[in-house]
């Protein structure tokens, strides 16, 4: 009987040990030619592909910086923030102080100034802007007109919220509307607040 020759033994052995590392080799080819993507850009999508999921820029549930109540560096003077104090609570505390049920506003001492809470229908609430004390407020604003401080919307009803200090008054005036229903279209809800913290309701 014949014996296979050693170099067709080694043909056997050694084609199909190439093939693999062939094989290896293209599948490591193919991974390094896709762009590992910039670090700088977030992810438009988690493991489900929905826009969000695992999005480093996707909005999340902050009350917001405060703003600088004194003249920053940039001369900016005192007034109210965009956002909520982040010593807020998420919802208007007790010591809230527009004593209305039914208000589609509402104010209450927090960090040494006000913070302005948006209230939509059924009792909703959101952080809205954080204004500067009186005695910040009083400091820079001496005299004149009234000061535009804020000027917005309510997001639970797309009404405008416009807060405006009255220097000679020494008083913040706070103008918006109560939700839409069938009875009443943009009626106006207006009143001040002195340094006390005593409400005058002047439209409501």
């Amino acid at each position: 009987m014949k014996q296979p020759s050693p170099q067709r033994h080694t043909r056997r052995i050694v084609l199909p040990l190439a093939l693999a590392l062939l094989l290896c080799l293209a599948l490591n080819a193919v991974a390094f030619a896709q762009p590992p993507g910039d670090p700088r850009q977030p992810q438009t999508g988690g493991p489900s592909g929905d826009p969000g999921v695992n999005n480093p820029g996707a909005p999340t549930n902050n009350p917001g910086e405060p703003g600088n109540p004194s003249p920053g560096p940039s001369g900016d003077p005192p007034g109210a923030t965009e956002t909520s104090h982040p010593g807020a609570p998420f919802t208007p505390p007790a010591n809230c102080i527009v004593a209305h049920a039914a208000t589609p506003a509402q104010l209450c001492p927090v960090g040494g100034g006000l913070q302005y809470y948006f209230i939509g229908p059924g009792g909703t609430s959101s952080g809205g802007p954080w204004i500067a004390s009186f005695a910040d407020l009083a400091g820079h604003y001496a005299t004149g007109g009234g000061v535009s401080l804020f000027s917005g919307s309510n997001p639970f009803t797309g009404k405008s919220v416009d807060i405006t200090y009255l220097p000679s008054e020494q008083k913040l005036r706070i103008s918006t509307y109560y939700p839409d229903n069938q009875y009443d279209v943009n009626k106006p809800y207006v009143f001040t607040v002195d340094t006390g913290n005593n409400i005058k309701h002047e439209a409501w």
